[in-house]
């Protein structure tokens, strides 16, 4: 588990004052599928699409080869080339071997759909847009409840296969009092505030969601157990160590936290989820302010 203070949840099409989109670097997104909203940037390696968890875009469904094509670049020109895939790659509705790709090229693997943009333009603003109201919190800019679960399902399929998958859930103590006495307004700064906390202590492998309220989830994909656990009470110690300052006055605010790892006994990412759950009302109940774990 790398740190990477630098990773986020929310890729944001930036715009200058005059609302001119800046330029950004040549990239794919995903406009369909489970990884909706998902970004890579074409550097000057290959990038190689496919089922296969070493790939540079992992989409692990059925109708997705391992190897499934590969994208990359010669010079100012873009190019993708199916890798022998079972269903094909399609560009533009067209099944193709090898072909150039244009600005706002729509590319179909397996049951995702991926859009190719050579740089910023209003056409990937829109489509920027779009994902970030399907996908997430508004709030936060964390992944909302739906998607997280999506991504956690994923997650899931490969910890079958033997991969580490631990999970988080994060809640605010006592967050009630802070919405009756102060208003709902302050109520969700704290939450925003809160969110920023969680995402600078992040490792940049890690999916966080709201899950609602003042309760976030964090999914914690190749991490073992004791890993899960040290980076649950580095997320607990800096909310209680974070600065709130509440019309002026410092507010100590702290959470609690559950955490769970996949295991045998385990079905789906319902299970996972509710082991952690379990795991954080035990931690209300000790006192608070406090992580608890299988």
């Amino acid at each position: 588990m790398n740190k990477d203070h630098s990773n986020t949840d929310r890729a944001t099409v930036i715009a200058g004052p005059d609302g001119e989109v800046r330029d950004r670097p040549p990239r794919l997104i995903v406009v369909s599928g489970v990884f909706l909203g998902h970004q890579l940037e074409i550097g000057d390696e290959p990038v190689i699409i496919g089922r296969a968890v070493e790939a540079t875009l992992s989409l692990p469904h059925p109708s997705v080869s391992r190897s499934h094509c590969r994208v990359w670049r010669e010079g100012e020109r873009f190019y993708i080339e199916d890798l022998g895939s079972t269903n094909k790659t399609y560009l533009n509705g067209q099944s193709v071997l090898r072909a150039e790709l244009g600005d706002g090229d729509q590319i179909g693997i397996g049951n995702h759909a991926l859009k190719f943009f050579r740089g910023a333009s209003p056409e990937a603003r829109y489509h920027q847009e779009l994902i970030d109201l399907a996908v997430h919190d508004g709030l936060t800019g964390f992944f909302n409840r739906r998607h997280f679960r999506m991504l956690l399902d994923d997650h899931v399929e490969r910890a079958r296969g033997g991969v580490n998958l631990a999970v988080l859930i994060v809640d605010l103590d006592h967050f009630k009092q802070i919405n009756d006495h102060f208003g709902h307004l302050v109520g969700d700064q704290v939450i925003s505030s809160v969110s920023q906390v969680i995402r600078e202590l992040s490792y940049s492998s890690c999916q966080h969601g709201r899950l609602g309220g003042e309760e976030f989830a964090v999914s914690l994909p190749e991490a073992t157990h004791d890993e899960a656990c040290r980076f649950a009470e580095q997320i607990r110690a800096g909310i209680a160590q974070h600065r709130f300052e509440i019309r002026g006055e410092p507010h100590v605010i702290t959470a609690s936290v559950g955490v769970a790892s996949w295991g045998e006994s385990m079905h789906s990412s319902a299970d996972l989820l509710r082991r952690a759950d379990e795991r954080l009302y035990k931690a209300k109940a000790n006192g608070r302010n406090r992580v608890e774990s299988d």
